[in-house]
């Protein structure tokens, strides 16, 4: 991982951002680590971007989803935060479905698909 952070130094700044969320969602995927779901979650959260910031929200919405897919108990809470990232800016709010999906990958379940396609009518009907 630190060979590919290290190469991620030398692209342009807005891309720089992207792949560094990219791989640390990738790099700690399936290992239920509650800091790195905080701090992806601190990510969501950013607001106020500068000119030339571009926005981590979705990714960082899937890269939850990635971390904490592993076990049932992560899996429950992830799937608790992603009900309050609903409330969120559009672009967020429109990788929570994705999330969900990624999240039931393995272990499908009527209710999450249900609530998956409620939120795609919303982004449809909006």
């Amino acid at each position: 991982m630190e060979a590919t952070a290290e190469l991620s130094k030398t692209l342009d700044v807005k891309m720089r951002k992207y792949w560094d969320t990219t791989l640390l969602s990738c790099a700690y995927a399936g290992t239920r680590n509650v800091l790195k779901v905080q701090n992806l979650l601190g990510q969501c959260s950013q607001q106020h971007l500068e000119e030339d910031e571009v926005d981590q929200g979705p990714h960082a919405v899937l890269g939850i989803a990635m971390v904490a897919m592993a076990e049932e108990l992560g899996h429950e809470i992830a799937i608790r935060s992603l009900e309050h990232l609903q409330y969120g800016e559009q672009n967020i709010r429109r990788a929570v479905p994705l999330a969900l999906a990624l999240l039931c990958i393995s272990n499908p379940k009527v209710k999450w698909i249900g609530i998956t396609l409620l939120y795609h009518l919303a982004n449809v009907i909006i």
